[in-house]
């Protein structure tokens, strides 16, 4: 049994069209659900985890359907969000676990215990201060231990390392290949980093799905080998460079570490104002994916 199906599954918003025709199957491990703002992404998860139906199509989620079985879905999965609502952040990290555990039908003793072992797990060092006043990735990691600290079959996560500093994004994704140990997590992630040292399998979606595939196979073929750009903040006419222009801002992608260097060097000397980025996976488009 696949652990999610989906055939030909639709969403329309009126006249918009979210998601057209997605058809996909997931068997397990991490897998990551990747496109570029507007691609239909928190839709679909939104579907999957029985917050929103369908306009047409059929999905399964553990052997459920989304329509006809919800709570023995809700049961079983355990979900991230892109946001939380505001009276959320009154409480404490650890006061926002436990509740989320009770709620979740643990036992007193088990959810403290719990909430203890993943506040300690994700390093989050104000676990008993309000979360209103910690740092945005501080309350990022709280929310994560909250979902964690579930034993859950399946996970949902809406980009789940938003906000996190590079340390903590590498600390998060030890914890998950963990918890892929015993259950299947799918995500959504811009970071092409983050889906190529995570993830086991990638579904890359516009609307609806254009590849499936191992995150080296696809990073192979169709990102360069090369995983950083330059954005420049001002128009500037350079010769040898791929570039690519995006509103105000133009994205050069350099080779080679050797011709980052070079290009660096061109752009102090002339006074260009500029800053090198990582590769995300609006960068998949804007060098050629622009499929409708």
């Amino acid at each position: 049994m696949a652990i999610i199906e989906v055939e030909r599954l639709t969403k329309h918003y009126g006249t918009v069209k979210a998601l057209e025709d997605v058809t996909f199957e997931v068997d397990g491990g991490i897998v990551g659900l990747i496109g570029p703002n507007g691609a239909g992404k928190t839709t679909l998860i939104k579907i999957l985890t029985t917050q929103l139906k369908p306009t047409s199509g059929t999905a399964r989620v553990l052997g459920f359907d989304v329509l006809k079985e919800p709570m023995e879905i809700k049961r079983r999965i355990a979900l991230l969000p892109q946001e939380v609502r505001a009276h959320f952040y009154t409480l404490t990290p650890r006061e926002y676990i436990y509740h989320y555990l009770r709620m979740r039908g643990l036992p007193g003793g088990e959810a403290r215990a719990k909430a203890s072992e993943w506040l300690e797990k994700l390093n989050i060092y104000y676990a008993d201060r309000p979360m209103v006043e910690l740092s945005g990735g501080m309350a990022r990691k709280a929310l994560l231990a909250m979902v964690l600290a579930y034993d859950a079959e399946l996970y949902f996560l809406d980009e789940p390392t938003v906000g996190l500093d590079p340390s903590a994004r590498f600390e998060l994704w030890d914890v998950l290949r963990e918890k892929s140990e015993n259950a299947t997590i799918f995500l959504t992630s811009h970071y092409v980093d983050e889906i190529s040292r995570v993830c086991d399998e990638v579904i890359l979606l516009k609307r609806r799905v254009l590849l499936k595939g191992r995150p080296e196979e696809i990073a192979r073929l169709y990102l360069p080998h090369f995983r950083k750009k330059v954005v420049l903040f001002e128009s500037f006419e350079l010769e040898g460079f791929t570039s690519k222009r995006a509103g105000r801002y133009t994205f050069v992608y350099p080779a080679s570490e050797t011709e980052l260097r070079e290009l660096e060097g061109l752009l102090l000397d002339r006074g260009v104002p500029f800053r090198v980025e990582e590769l995300t996976i609006e960068d998949f488009f804007l060098l050629g994916w622009e499929h409708d």
